[in-house]
């Protein structure tokens, strides 16, 4: 058994990775990989299992990594373990923790599905000429930036699929490429960057019902390609989208042509008022046109859950302190994207447990509090001590901050050019 950290075979992670991944299972997925290797300190299970721990410990520095492999290892072999590890096998190893997580016993559903949502989010990387020419970055002098369009299952907080992006790419194209991971019948919650027809008509033939919010210029109106068919109720329309005169250049013109004529949708508009909010009105659009199967209040109080994609980005950025990628390469940072995977599912997996332990609805777990029971806890350690979230649905925070940044200046150019000045 490949142990890791001081005392290692006393601690909960490794009670974790030998239960999820074991030293078998990751060295015949390798195998099935086309990976081969010779046996040494830092062979795939250790690589794989250093890394999810860099992951546990909120991006632990390489220097710090080598301490707990337990073994005389230095920083840049850890680094060239990590580039010898096939991305294939860390794919394999995140579908092995997803189907864990499923595990086929009964989850939460909405109406008979499954709830998904979507959405983008940024990661800053190392400053190299690769990943600057392939991500970009905002100022000429700051960190590349990556946009990743992200799946989650809402039900159990996993993470189900990543595609990386430069920053400044719409996420609306590759959404058809997201939805391969979704299942027949499952309902994709999505903000107001999707809705475009040949999204719609993608989630369509993938059997995946979508509800998303619309902007102004796409609600429907007399003289345009999106019009009233029925009044269902108030603020809830029966809705025709043409198809549009001009194909998105992203597209092909076969895929193009095959796209229905017209699609008839369900346009929703509603207020909503929360104690420390603005009151906000806003309107939704789905797929799910049936009002008697699916209420027009249902559907809203769904798609008031598509916050809960940014609380996730907020255990992965905040939490786990993940948003400063280490990787220097791109065939780097697609790996790291996957171990974060890996990591965060593993934290889910142990938060699902503690669920059914505790008998409580996952989302009541504590994310920080797993993470801490994972990392510090020892392996005799019951999941009963896992905080439970009190349900507070009127609590509100004012968003103000009371730890003010550094008051520093912001660094606007080279390194070796601001030497020079100070000096």
């Amino acid at each position: 058994m490949a142990s890791i950290g001081p005392d290692a075979r006393g601690v909960k992670y490794q009670a974790a990775l030998d239960r999820h991944l074991s030293k078998d299972l990751i060295d015949q997925q390798a195998r099935d990989c086309g990976h081969r290797w010779r046996e040494r300190a830092l062979g795939p299970t250790m690589t794989v299992y250093l890394w999810i721990m860099q992951m546990l410990l909120c991006n632990l520095s390489m220097e710090g990594v080598r301490h707990l492999s337990q073994k005389a290892v230095t920083a840049a072999a850890i680094c060239q373990a990590k580039a010898r590890l096939p991305l294939q096998l860390l794919v394999r190893l995140n579908e092995l923790l997803l189907a864990q997580i499923d595990d086929g016993k009964p989850q939460p559903t909405w109406h008979g599905h499954r709830l998904l949502a979507g959405d983008g989010v940024c990661y800053y990387t190392p400053d190299t000429p690769p990943l600057r020419k392939k991500f970009g970055s905002k100022k000429p002098f700051g960190f590349p930036l990556l946009k990743v369009v992200t799946l989650f299952d809402l039900a159990s907080g996993a993470m189900l699929r990543q595609i990386s992006l430069p920053h400044k790419r719409q996420e609306s194209p590759v959404l058809g490429r997201l939805l391969r991971w979704a299942r027949l019948g499952d309902v994709a919650v999505l903000d107001r960057a999707y809705p475009a027809f040949s999204n719609l008509c993608e989630a369509r033939r993938r059997g995946v019902e979508l509800i998303t919010r619309l902007k102004k210029n796409l609600f429907a109106r007399a003289g345009t390609r999106r019009t009233v068919i029925k009044k269902l109720g108030k603020g809830d329309l029966l809705v025709l989208w043409r198809k549009p005169k001009e194909r998105p250049k992203l597209m092909g013109r076969r895929a193009w042509k095959i796209l229905p004529a017209q699609l008839t949708l369900r346009q929703i508009s509603l207020t909503l008022k929360r104690r420390g909010w603005r009151t906000r009105h806003i309107t939704v659009l789905t797929t799910l046109i049936g009002r008697e199967a699916y209420p027009a209040a249902d559907i809203t109080a769904v798609y008031g859950r598509r916050w809960e994609v940014e609380t996730n980005f907020r255990h992965l950025k905040t939490t786990l302190n993940l948003e400063h990628l280490r990787s220097e390469t791109l065939a780097g940072v697609e790996r790291e994207l996957v171990v974060r995977s890996l990591a965060y599912n593993l934290v889910c997996l142990t938060m699902r447990q503690a669920a059914r332990l505790l008998k409580v609805d996952s989302l009541r777990i504590s994310f920080a509090d797993t993470l801490h029971f994972l990392v510090l806890g020892s392996a005799t350690l019951s999941m009963e001590v896992i905080k439970i979230n009190p349900q507070r649905p009127g609590r509100f925070e004012p968003r103000r901050l009371k730890r003010q940044n550094k008051n520093y200046l912001p660094l606007n150019c080279s390194r070796a050019d601001a030497r020079k000045k100070a000096g």
